[in-house]
């Protein structure tokens, strides 16, 4: 196989020389791959758009000895519009770094590349929608798609159906009751060495969180929080994804901290 055909987001880019540089792709048939654009910063490039941080393209790549080169690309969408604000900038590329660190070689990953496209079009497309609705609609469901989708339906200790405040056991993606989160609590400190972290959620974040992993792709963002729940939303999901990757992400900070 030294030729194949790829559909692609560009979710990496780097400069080597003055018009080459090398793209990590993550692509629906293949999954991630490193990939050699000759000449692909040179404005008379043919290549040039496809290339381009954000965008999503056909790529014909031809491979030599061990490293995959372009030989022909066609743009089909770059999301143009996130390039007229920094914070859907920094969204975006956040975004990117996720997508590129939940994806491997050689194992493709359509849903999770789906997620991401979409997600960059609301950020792009959608001014509608507030960012952080965007933003943890993105993270929860990457979490689910993952494979630690929490579990939102019951207490997970007394098995009773949950209304009013309830706690997110983060690390063991469950929800506790107020009855029974003290029991779990001791439970835990018994083991030694284990972590810790709940977030206390408002039975209106719980319900968008359900709708959130249970959604249909294409509907994932129909639903709306006042703003103090959209706070709390952004909040839990990001610190469920962030903790059940247990990798940190400068996009992120940088992202957060243009919003101070």
């Amino acid at each position: 196989m030294d030729r194949i055909c790829v559909h692609a987001l560009v979710v990496r880019e780097t400069e080597t020389g003055d018009y080459d540089k090398i793209l990590t792709l993550v692509t629906e048939e293949h999954g991630k791959l490193t990939v050699t654009g000759k000449g692909v910063k040179s404005l008379k490039s043919p290549h040039l758009v496809a290339c381009q941080p954000f965008a999503y393209s056909t790529f014909v790549l031809k491979k030599s000895r061990k490293f995959w080169y372009i030989e022909e690309s066609e743009n089909i969408e770059d999301f143009y519009g996130i390039r007229n604000d920094l914070d859907r900038l920094s969204l975006s590329a956040y975004v990117c770094d996720v997508l590129e660190y939940v994806t491997v070689e050689s194992s493709p990953e359509p849903e999770l590349l789906r997620l991401a496209l979409n997600t960059l079009y609301a950020i792009s497309a959608r001014r509608d929608i507030p960012l952080s609705r965007i933003k943890a609609a993105f993270e929860l469901r990457c979490a689910a798609e993952c494979g630690f989708c929490p579990e939102l339906s019951v207490c997970d200790v007394c098995q009773k159906e949950l209304s009013g405040d309830v706690y997110l056991d983060v690390m063991n993606g469950r929800l506790l009751c107020p009855e029974c989160k003290p029991r779990a609590e001791k439970e835990e400190e018994m083991i030694e060495g284990t972590a810790r972290l709940y977030y206390i959620i408002t039975a209106d974040v719980l319900n968008a969180m359900r709708y959130i992993v249970g959604a249909q792709r294409s509907k994932l963002l129909a639903f709306s929080l006042d703003e103090d729940g959209q706070y709390l939303l952004s909040k839990v999901c990001e610190g469920y994804l962030i903790n059940h990757l247990e990798h940190s992400f400068s996009t992120l900070e940088f992202y957060k901290s243009i919003l101070l």
